[in-house]
């Protein structure tokens, strides 16, 4: 059932089992920031191990460095920060059929959506919640059974929150049915858009129109 093959050295340095990310996409992108990622701290580590492919990112298309792969991270991992990089190297992944509009394609941006939450403002790491802490014969490690948090609230949610078990759950599943209703009524009007965009071409409407 393995689909991907993920070992132990993509995320720990094979001399001493420490924390540190394997993909060179990863640390080039924080030194076109000015910043090292081997300088970050233990708890940010906790992250940037997910994050080497948890994250939005790119293949170049420039001759030269064809399939290239490049995270967007310059300008910010925001989402008008990240538009805002592909318009300036005038990146896209396809053109729209009807609209001839140029689409970006959103590949995994998990670790920028985590960034602009609550918990990565906090501090909270990536495996606090998804790798919980476990306790066998005394001795305190990692739980490297990857899952979602609700799974194990008590060692997950409940180290932090003291709401019960059932309260917390709720908390999650009404802010995923809000997420899901924004993004339905989204997708409603960016078809429209789209549709609207093919009738003024057909209507013989210019690039600047």
């Amino acid at each position: 059932q393995v689909m991907n093959t993920i070992g132990c050295s993509d995320c720990h340095d094979a001399r001493n089992m420490d924390l540190r990310p394997a993909r060179p996409a990863l640390y080039e992108a924080w030194a076109r920031r000015g910043m090292d990622v081997r300088k970050a701290s233990h708890q940010e580590m906790r992250s940037l191990v997910c994050a080497q492919c948890h994250t939005e990112y790119y293949f170049s298309k420039n001759e030269k460095e064809k399939n290239y792969l490049y995270l967007p991270q310059d300008s910010g991992m925001t989402v008008e920060a990240i538009e805002a990089y592909y318009d300036k190297i005038g990146f896209y992944d396809y053109v729209h059929q009807l609209s001839r509009t140029p689409i970006l394609k959103a590949q995994h941006p998990g670790y920028e959506l985590y960034k602009m939450g609550i918990h990565g403002q906090r501090g909270v790491s990536c495996a606090d919640c998804h790798m919980p802490y476990i306790a066998e014969g005394g001795v305190k490690y990692t739980d490297h059974h990857i899952m979602s948090p609700l799974a194990h609230i008590d060692r997950t949610c409940q180290t932090c929150h003291r709401q019960d078990a059932e309260t917390l759950r709720q908390n999650v599943y009404e802010r995923q049915r809000k997420c899901n209703e924004i993004r339905n009524r989204v997708e409603k009007d960016l078809a429209t858009a789209h549709i609207e965009a093919k009738f003024a071409w057909d209507k013989g409407a210019s690039e600047t129109e």
